[in-house]
């Protein structure tokens, strides 16, 4: 089985199934060892999917707020202004 994505694991594992639904079919040990490789594989597909699902959200709600909070700061802005000038007046 070489397939990347869970759903395509699962449809070959489907089609392999087919065939046994009317009887025509019968499962050997080999079958049965056969599927269970397939749905390990496809099992552990969904479970890099799911984990880099939870690594995004995680990712989004750690910067998500920051992000939207951001100014913009033109030419004549100091971001980050020193001290300022003694007397309380202008630089």
């Amino acid at each position: 089985m070489s397939c990347a994505l869970p759903s395509a694991c699962l449809v070959e594992i489907r089609d392999e199934l087919k065939p046994h639904v009317h009887g025509g079919k019968f499962f050997t040990s080999e079958d049965v060892g056969n599927l269970i490789r397939s749905l390990n594989t496809a099992i552990a597909l969904a479970e890099e999917v799911e984990e880099e699902k939870r690594d995004l959200e995680r990712r989004e709600r750690l910067t998500g707020d920051r992000q939207r909070c951001l100014a913009v700061v033109g030419p004549n802005v100091v971001a980050f202004p020193g001290q300022a000038p003694t007397g309380g007046g202008r630089a």
